[in-house]
């Protein structure tokens, strides 16, 4: 059996420390080169200990969606799965089977990720945006001050690694002029984060569209009844209209729904209407959905990616107002902000 070149290496210096070094100090050296040996196998190691109420033998892949990769695989057994390997670099990954997986940032040590609860910990960086994360969605809506602030802190202490790049993206959802200052404040790894990246881009796109005409569409089928629709169906007919862009399985979407109907209760007529348009979304499930929402204003359903190629609509909910001629006015509105915009503008006509 041949040695590979390594061993040869360490053979050699092996002999040069039998012959120049006392009993004690060969001991102290083969001591420290085995831990040495030992520190370089394992300092990009990690492991994931999962927890998941699922059946014996359901897949579990790790997925890293930007190279559209998967990097391990293994399967659920007694509630609970395993997997192990290297990494070069911190990398924001997911677990699990399709819409039941939980995101992380996964750096070499060992981290917990329960399935059943969407929550992973343990190691450095994932400890440190789940703080965050708690503390920032904890916060009341109508705290959005505070929000901001807490974002911003986060960014700026972190403006190299996958904390602030996710903080970054946290706060373009509630404050867009704010993401775009700390945008140009961190490094070119985090402006080049993909969800960073993303939201940089449609902002940017949003921002380009206010005040300018809107832009139609087609949705094939996209009727309750299965016919073709159009978005000047509704937009450019002589009514301010409030766009809500959602899906069946987006929280938050269903968290605006109040304020949206809100709206619609005190001013829908003449005047102002809302429609829904369902977005990256299986049509079953939007229509089931939809069956125990009972929302009262028109819905287009199978929207998909067509708004977010035309109007750069990567994250959801997203609301747009647009004027009777078909201007768009406002984009992003949030909360109560979504009843003082529509009231603005309808109080001026």
């Amino acid at each position: 059996m041949n040695t590979p070149a390594w061993n040869s290496q360490y053979a050699c210096m092996g002999c040069t420390v039998r012959s120049h070094l006392p009993l004690t100090m060969k001991k102290i050296v083969r001591y420290l080169l085995l831990v040495a040996a030992l520190t370089a196998c394992t300092q990009n190691h990690f492991r994931i200990d999962g927890i998941w109420n699922a059946e014996d033998g359901t897949p579990v892949w790790l997925i890293d969606t930007d190279a559209r990769d998967t990097l391990a695989q293994t399967v659920v057994k007694d509630g609970r799965f395993a997997l192990q390997g290297k990494i070069s670099a911190p990398a924001y990954l997911y677990v699990g089977n399709g819409r039941q997986r939980v995101h992380l940032i996964l750096e070499p040590g060992v981290v917990t990720v329960d399935i059943n609860e969407r929550v992973s910990y343990g190691t450095p960086l994932e400890d440190a945006y789940l703080d965050f994360h708690r503390r920032f969605y904890g916060l009341p809506r109508d705290q959005r001050e505070a929000r901001v602030a807490l974002a911003d802190s986060v960014v700026r202490a972190n403006p190299d690694n996958l904390v602030g790049a996710l903080a970054l993206e946290d706060l373009a959802h509630v404050d867009k002029e704010r993401f775009l200052e700390l945008y140009e404040l961190v490094s070119p790894d985090n402006q080049a984060f993909s969800l960073v990246q993303s939201a940089h881009q449609s902002i940017l796109i949003q921002k380009s569209m206010e005040g300018k005409m809107f832009t139609d569409y087609r949705v094939p089928g996209g009727n309750p009844d299965g016919t073709d629709v159009k978005l000047s169906d509704y937009v450019g007919r002589g009514k301010y209209i409030l766009l809500d862009h959602w899906a069946s399985w987006c929280g938050p979407c269903k968290a605006e729904m109040p304020y949206i109907r809100k709206v619609w209760e005190a001013f829908h007529g003449e005047k102002f209407d809302v429609v829904s348009i369902a977005v990256f979304d299986k049509r079953t499930d939007t229509e089931d959905a939809l069956k125990k929402l009972d929302l009262p204003w028109p819905q287009i359903l199978d929207g998909q990616r067509i708004p977010a190629t035309l109007y750069g609509v990567n994250a959801i909910p997203h609301l747009i107002l647009f004027a009777p001629d078909g201007t768009i006015l406002k984009r992003g509105l949030r909360g109560e902000a979504i009843y003082t915009a529509v009231a603005t503008y309808l109080t001026k006509e």
